[in-house]
């Protein structure tokens, strides 16, 4: 019998992932909820920071879910380039 050992970083990685798929559908209620039209411009404001904020979360939990999982089934970790913003782009030229 083979005696493997597994590290404390693969065993609870399958928890994370799963905890940040939970995060994510969490954050996705946050930002379709309906408000209330009686509410103040000032709150209405941080109801939208708020929710920036959730759309925010999502994205980095969803991109951290892939290299996660990816690392877990052992795959190569992709090159992905990030995005430059329009300003950087019309830098260059």
């Amino acid at each position: 019998m083979s005696d493997i050992k597994i590290s404390y970083y693969d065993k609870r990685l399958p928890d994370l992932i799963e905890k940040l798929k939970n995060m994510v559908n969490k954050n996705l209620d946050i930002i379709d909820q309906d408000t209330d039209d009686d509410i103040s411009s000032d709150k209405f404001y941080n109801v939208l920071k708020g929710r920036k904020q959730a759309a925010e979360d999502c994205t980095w939990a969803m991109r951290k879910i892939d290299e996660l999982e990816r690392e877990l089934n052992g795959e190569e970790k992709e090159d992905i380039k990030p995005k430059k913003s329009w300003a950087k782009r019309a830098a260059e030229k």
